[in-house]
């Protein structure tokens, strides 16, 4: 069997990380770290590569601002090995990166320049589980490996366990005989910048792979930094833990970084958190749990009921944010992407699928415009792979390795929001959010109530802090729970004249 050359293996790895919220400047200071650096004040012969998550953001902002350079020519990963060689700063896509391989890894290596690699946003660390079969939200004819191939895949001896990991071996004998093979290219070919692990037991052999980036796309470079927030018991914790990768935080201060004390995490709060309104009330919420199973279960319910329930808050949801000044060209709304058709609307009620922008979309300050922002889904991580992680922390009594669903879920709500409106300094509109799923909406009203809280005693130190005007939904809640008080004093009170007239 054949075995990879690996790089760095044994060497320490320190991530360093600037978490910091958006709109504070991140990406700002990133480009003056490479400015600074350009402008001859590095003693050392030291380059620089960035990874950005769009196309967009490579070529018409830090291809252009800053003149580096991307690989010009398919296949891109051979091109850039030409860039490495000649010593140029880089910029090229997290997409780019997932498919680095020993060859480039190799190039890093030997190259006479100090590669260091700014990360603009976390890349995909977690990659796939092979052997899941379909997802629920995947179009029809992917192709998707189940239980049969993983167990096809060991019989044969195209891949074997090792030292905990999966390696692939292309000599072996079904690999020579049957043409069928080459649809296992897709496995070899994830080997490349992924290491494989297994999952799950069924009759001696295991019934998944699960693949996370190689810790020598990383090991490979002088210094990792990474340009994100909430990373905390994010993906990018668990990977750190599982490839013992140590973490070293930073925060963005007046456009400088700043290393924390002691380098440890500290939780932060972005600008403008208190201009949110998070709609609440039985014409806005769900009972229901929007998740993808939800969708997909609502989508064939001969009924619409689910459906109907949902379009018919959306429409509450809009007309109070219409009423407030919000229009069509200053909303936003998401779902996840394989069921927004299920949304669609002629524009009479609630806006057009035009209003609609992918869940996951980070990085981007095209909707700054936007005062209303409807977020209709739930969302978690993938369940195979946080079982694989809960294994994992069981087997090594280690609770770093645990996966944090609702920090995910937070951070992916968050993300999204500060798209909008909310995320400009000089702004102080109101911006509406309706989210009619319990679990996400109670998750960003306590990340809310927590930022009042921290940021009130922070201005209590400084003798700074002032009441803020409370939003009309915090009106009402404060009512709400007034009220209740009320009631209770006066069962209090009417049963203790009952005990007395006893």
């Amino acid at each position: 069997m054949t075995t990879k050359n690996t790089f760095h293996k044994q060497q320490p790895l320190t991530f360093r990380i600037i978490d910091s919220p958006m709109g504070i400047g991140k990406s700002a200071s990133l480009m003056d770290l490479i400015r600074f650096h350009n402008k001859g004040f590095d003693p050392e012969p030291r380059r620089f590569i960035v990874f950005v998550p769009t196309i967009r953001e490579r070529d018409e902002r830090y291809g252009s601002e800053l003149d580096l350079k991307s690989p010009a020519t398919p296949p891109y990963n051979k091109s850039i090995l030409e860039l490495i060689r000649n010593g140029e700063n880089i910029v090229t896509t997290h997409s780019l990166w997932s498919i680095f391989n020993d060859e480039t890894i190799r190039a890093f290596s030997e190259s006479n320049y100090k590669y260091i690699a700014l990360f603009d946003e976390v890349p995909q660390l977690f990659r796939d589980v092979v052997g899941k079969g379909h997802k629920l939200d995947e179009p029809a004819g992917s192709i998707r490996f189940g239980p049969a191939d993983i167990k096809l895949m060991q019989q044969t001896g195209m891949v074997r366990v090792q030292d905990g990991t999966i390696r692939f071996n292309p000599e072996c004998e079904y690999a020579k005989s049957d043409k069928d093979y080459k649809v296992f290219n897709a496995i070899k070919n994830l080997s490349y910048s992924c290491t494989l692990y297994p999952f799950g037991e069924k009759d001696g052999t295991f019934t998944s792979i699960i693949a996370f980036a190689r810790r020598e796309l990383f090991a490979c470079f002088r210094e990792c930094w990474f340009y994100s927030y909430m990373t905390e018991g994010s993906m990018l914790h668990n990977y750190c833990a599982m490839n013992h990768i140590a973490m070293e935080y930073y925060h963005i201060d007046d456009g400088r970084m700043i290393r924390n004390p002691g380098g440890k995490y500290v939780e932060t709060y972005p600008r403008g958190i208190e201009n949110l309104v998070i709609l609440d009330g039985k014409p806005f919420n769900m009972d229901a749990s929007l998740s993808k199973t939800w969708y997909h279960n609502a989508s064939k319910d001969a009924s619409q009921a689910g459906l109907k329930e949902l379009k018919q808050k959306f429409r509450n949801a809009y007309e109070f944010m219409k009423a407030r000044g919000v229009r069509s060209d200053s909303f936003l709304f998401t779902t996840f992407n394989a069921y927004k058709d299920l949304l669609h609307s002629n524009g009479r009620h609630y806006p057009s699928l035009r209003r609609f922008l992918p869940c996951n979309t980070k990085a981007t300050n095209s909707y700054q415009n936007c005062t209303g922002v409807a977020y209709l889904c739930n969302r978690f991580f993938d369940v195979t792979c946080t079982k694989f992680l809960e294994q994992r922390a069981k087997a090594e009594n280690n609770p770093e390795l645990l996966f944090n669903n609702d920090n995910y879920a937070l951070s992916e709500l968050v993300q999204f929001v500060w798209r909008t409106n909310v995320r400009v300094r000089e702004s102080c509109q109101p911006v509406y959010v309706w989210i009619p799923d319990r679990r996400m909406r109670t998750l960003l009203q306590d990340f809310q109530e927590r930022a009042d809280k921290t940021l009130k005693k922070r201005a209590l130190l400084r003798g700074t802090w002032k009441a803020r005007q409370a939003s009309p939904n915090r009106k009402r809640r404060l009512a709400r729970i007034n009220r209740k008080k009320a009631d209770l004093y006066h069962a209090f009170a009417m049963l203790k004249a009952k005990r007395f007239l006893l």
